[in-house]
C-alpha cells in the first residue's frame, strides 16, 4: 500500500452546493463512499474540501493510482477534474535526505 494524493476541482456550475442534481447525488453516495472504496482496495485517510475554491484533496492508502482512477470514475471524479499524485511523509522525505547525506540513498536501486 501506499500513499496518494487526489487533487480535484470543478467548475461553479458543477458545485454541489449550488447545483442541485449534483448535490442529491453527492449526498445519496456520500454515506457509503468510504466502504465502497475500501471494498476496492481504497483507504480513505483524509478528506479536505474548500467550497468556495471548488477545490478538494483527499489522502489515501492505496495498492497503485489505477484503484483510485477506477474509484475516482464512479464517485467524485463524475463532476471534478482530478490529479493522482504518490506521496511520502515528511518523516520519510527526512529520512531520505539524510540517506543522500551519508551517500547511500542513490547506491540503493
Amino acid at each position: 500500500m501506499a500513499l496518494y494524493g487526489v487533487y480535484g476541482e470543478h467548475t461553479q456550475a458543477a458545485c454541489p452546493l449550488y447545483n442541485k442534481e449534483i448535490r442529491q447525488d453527492l449526498l445519496s453516495g456520500a454515506p457509503t463512499l468510504e466502504k465502497r472504496a475500501e471494498k476496492m482496495g481504497v483507504k480513505m485517510l483524509h478528506q479536505f474540501h474548500s467550497g468556495l475554491e471548488h477545490t478538494f484533496l483527499w489522502v489515501v492508502d492505496a495498492g497503485n493510482a489505477h484503484i483510485i482512477q477506477e474509484l475516482m470514475e464512479r464517485t467524485a471524479g463524475r463532476f471534478n477534474t482530478v490529479k493522482i499524485v504518490p506521496l511520502i511523509t515528511f518523516q520519510e522525505l527526512i529520512e531520505r535526505l539524510k540517506q543522500i547525506e551519508e551517500g547511500s540513498f542513490f547506491t540503493k536501486v
